[in-house]
């Protein structure tokens, strides 16, 4: 009996980790290029995006991705110094985009950066 009893509870905690495994777990982080591919599609869906607009955005974005893990990973710890290079990458792909949008875009586009921040600050006060 003890036997029927050890084995159903052996198979009951193996189910349980294979569940916790599969979709349970936390997601990682995502890479530049996957969080460049999402955010060029936000943008093309909600700006309205050309082919030629697409594509030269794609790749700015894709740069200042790559720009920004690099920053945040050669970071060596100095209050503010990762910010401050963050900043000025932001301020670079800001002045570049104004160039390749249209006033009506970059507009919207500024909304769509409020509302991202807006959500992303809602996110932390619930933590």
């Amino acid at each position: 009996m003890k036997r029927i009893i050890m084995a159903t509870l052996a198979i009951f905690f193996a189910i349980g980790s294979v569940w916790a495994q599969n979709g349970l777990a936390p997601k990682g982080k995502k890479t530049p290029e996957q969080r460049s591919e999402m955010f060029t599609k936000r943008m093309t869906k909600a700006l309205t995006l050309d082919a030629n607009q697409q594509e030269r955005i794609s790749v700015l974005n894709s740069e200042r991705f790559k720009q920004i893990e690099e920053a945040r990973a050669t970071g060596t710890g100095v209050k503010g110094e990762v910010a401050t290079k963050v900043k000025t990458i932001n301020d670079n792909y800001l002045s570049t985009l104004k160039g390749l949008l249209s006033e009506e875009q970059f507009l919207k586009f500024e909304e769509m950066k409020h509302e991202l921040m807006d959500k992303a600050m809602s996110k932390r006060k619930g933590k």
